[in-house]
């Protein structure tokens, strides 16, 4: 695969999956624009990637923020090819649930992702090949307990993407439902006696016998990028070591 001088923006880059994504991509040629609200995290991996990764504050929670940073991205280039929505946020939420509860899953996970491209669309029709590969998760299509808005928040990315290929016949889009992931999102969520169970039950009783890395997703997300894709369009790549077929879902 090459993306030789594609110009790739990447949100949630600063940590785990984005970061190995916009890794992945420069090593394979591109010029990545990496959005996140965790400033620290944007000059480590600035400091990591040089001069080929542009890094752009951006906190997809806020309309206001989106357009900043894409009127920054604007004044630097004039297209971008491949838009990969990355950043997500999630926690256990009861049913006695808040509305702060319920924005914080939306605002990120759903509207932030919606927002960004349609402030991007100018960027992406200027491109002769624009895509976007959106970040679910299998939690879109499986029920794991107190989980149910960041599930449904995620069921509303994979409908958005092939909403965005019947709309807009123009761009390529698909749509990633990665499983358990070896990211710091487990690290807030659980403890480190809960994590090592998890890890545990994942490599006793999961197909692939081990949980997942940020790499195992950045792969895939190369993949429905590339023009060895070029075909694909409206699908959902499910990336999660067969958990999703495994019998230990429900006692997670």
């Amino acid at each position: 695969m090459s993306f030789s001088e594609q110009v790739i923006l990447v949100t949630g880059a600063a940590s785990g999956i984005g970061a190995a994504t916009s890794k992945a991509f420069i090593d394979h040629g591109g010029l990545v624009i990496a959005l996140d609200v965790n400033e620290p995290g944007l000059r480590e991996i600035s400091a990591h990637c040089g001069d080929r990764l542009t890094a752009v504050r951006c906190d997809l929670g806020t309309e206001v923020s989106i357009e900043k940073a894409l009127a920054k991205i604007k004044a630097r280039f004039d297209r971008v090819d491949v838009l990969v929505n990355n950043a997500g946020a999630g926690r256990f939420v009861g049913m006695e649930f808040t509305p702060a509860d319920f924005d914080q899953h939306f605002h990120i996970n759903l509207r932030g992702p919606m927002l960004l491209i349609k402030h991007s669309l100018e960027l992406l029709r200027a491109s002769r090949s624009a895509n976007v590969v959106n970040i679910a998760s299998v939690a879109a299509r499986l029920e794991w307990g107190n989980h149910f808005l960041y599930s449904c928040a995620k069921a509303g990315v994979e409908k958005y993407t092939k909403h965005l290929v019947r709309d807009l016949p123009w761009l390529r889009a698909n749509c990633i439902l990665p499983g358990v992931i070896d990211t710091a999102i487990i690290d807030r969520l659980a403890t480190a006696q809960e994590k090592a169970g998890l890890f545990q039950l994942m490599e006793e009783q999961v197909p692939c016998g081990r949980v997942g890395s940020p790499d195992d997703v950045a792969q895939a997300i190369l993949f429905l990028a590339s023009s060895n894709a070029s075909y694909i369009n409206g699908a959902s790549l499910v990336v999660d070591g067969g958990l999703s077929h495994a019998n230990t879902w429900l006692g997670l």
